[in-house]
């Protein structure tokens, strides 16, 4: 047996005593880790769970199987409970509270007790912590306006031609939203030589704007990008500017547009004979050259008669008699012609032309008369197209370039960004996209 002496100054049970201590303390200390881990997935869990039922109730403040607030908060309650039932990650019953305000605001909170176990083995804490989470969630109102190309191109060929995918994308697009018409308002407007506005900003819109897309028909009119996108910020009753409201609170304000082709018309006013008129000035694709007889702005594809206008290449001062140097018949003044920012001097390039001149493209579409009918058309469709997005306006284009069609740089310039651009090749395409902007929309109307 050693002496006592001995014993005290042996290091080996010193050693053995502190190997101990600090095996039991990092013993602990995971223990306490993996409770600790097991709370962040809890309260991950809980969130998630709440996160989806303020979501799922603020969808629904307006659907009448729920028809006053006290059934959406039961509503909520239900949702956040089937998405963390008792006993999920060891935990006990949860308890969930819905709310909803005057302004459709839902609110959900909730709670639940995480049973311990490895932290009462060594008696470092109580037997359960509790845990809680909320969430909120609303339902953001959405003036959507779909505005779609019908130009004699979409009917084309004749077997299978695009204008049956436009309509049923369209009508998908618009059936997305079935389930929101008590809340947001859409409109539908269409064109081609000419634009006519089929529905005004409206609630419980489905049936009534169906109905005008499946009437829809390709016409053989130019394409009026300028006049359609002016119409969409100038004809519909948009709710006022709400710039000064933080973005999750304005309604949410969009143009989805619809293009097959470059813009070849214009709207403008003239003098022929004397008398003012609203009109629109066009591009004959086909034979390359400004058509003969200008054509209303508000019926499609329709000439003024009695006696017909013969085109703007005829470039007089409008009287029955005058100074013109044109002669035999009288002649067309173009006001635009002289216009300081969309007038002959200003066209890219410029018209090399008086703005009193007979047959200024030379009979047959060269330029400068075509040219600069197309630059018109393409500048004032990009200015309205900027008036609409710098009033809040949303737009996405879906440009559809079957040989010779939309121009896709041209649609991502008249985008709210290249996010918001679409490009098909193909009319099969088009059901697609219209799905993919839905889907964005919907995810981002609830907030």
């Amino acid at each position: 047996m050693k002496p006592i002496r001995d014993i005290l100054v042996d290091q080996k049970g010193a050693y053995f005593l502190m190997s101990a201590v600090i095996l039991f303390s990092m013993v602990a200390f995971a223990a306490l880790g993996v409770e600790i881990g097991r709370w962040y997935s809890i309260q991950g869990e809980l969130g998630k769970a709440i996160d989806g039922a303020a979501f799922a109730a603020a969808k629904n403040v307006s659907n009448p199987m729920f028809p006053n607030p006290a059934d959406i908060q039961s509503f909520a309650v239900e949702v956040a409970a089937a998405n963390f039932p008792p006993g999920l990650l060891d935990t006990d019953t949860p308890a969930f509270v819905g709310n909803v305000d005057v302004e459709g605001l839902v609110t959900v909170t909730g709670s639940v007790n995480s049973v311990n176990h490895l932290t009462t083995v060594f008696d470092t804490g109580s037997s359960h912590t509790g845990l809680g989470a909320n969430g909120s969630a609303k339902l953001r109102k959405a003036e959507v306006a779909l505005v779609l190309d019908i130009s004699g191109s979409m009917g084309r060929p004749t077997s299978n031609p695009p204008i049956d995918d436009l309509i049923a994308g369209a009508q998908n697009f618009v059936n997305n939203f079935t389930a929101f018409e008590r809340d947001h308002r859409f409109s539908l407007i269409h064109f081609a030589a000419g634009v006519e506005r089929d529905f005004q900003f409206d609630h419980y819109y489905v049936s009534p704007i169906n109905t005008a897309i499946s009437g829809l028909t390709p016409n053989n009119g130019g394409t009026n990008v300028e006049d359609a996108l002016a119409q969409a910020l100038t004809s519909l009753t948009w709710s006022a500017p709400q710039m000064h409201l933080p973005k999750n609170e304005r309604t949410r304000q969009v143009v989805v547009f619809f293009s097959d082709g470059e813009p070849t018309a214009f709207r403008g006013d003239f003098t022929y004979n004397g008398v003012v008129h609203d009109g629109v000035g066009q591009v004959s694709v086909n034979g390359g050259n400004v058509v003969r007889d200008l054509k209303r702005h508000d019926i499609q594809n329709v000439d003024y008669s009695s006696p017909a206008i013969d085109r703007m290449r005829n470039t007089g001062d409008g009287k029955t008699s005058g100074t013109s140097a044109c002669s035999g018949g009288l002649t067309v003044k173009w006001h635009i012609a002289a216009d300081s920012t969309y007038g002959f001097s200003q066209a890219v390039p410029p018209v090399s032309a008086g703005v009193e001149q007979c047959n200024i493209d030379g009979g047959n579409g060269d330029a400068p008369l075509d040219n600069y009918v197309r630059w018109v058309a393409q500048a004032k469709a990009l200015a309205n197209a900027q008036a609409l997005k710098d009033a809040g306006v949303e737009i996405y284009t879906i440009g559809l370039d079957v040989g010779g069609g939309a121009d896709q740089l041209f649609m991502e310039a008249l985008a709210t960004d290249k996010d918001h651009a679409h490009f098909a090749t193909n009319p099969a395409m088009l059901q697609g996209i219209f799905q993919e902007i839905a889907n964005r929309l919907k995810l981002v109307l609830i907030s």
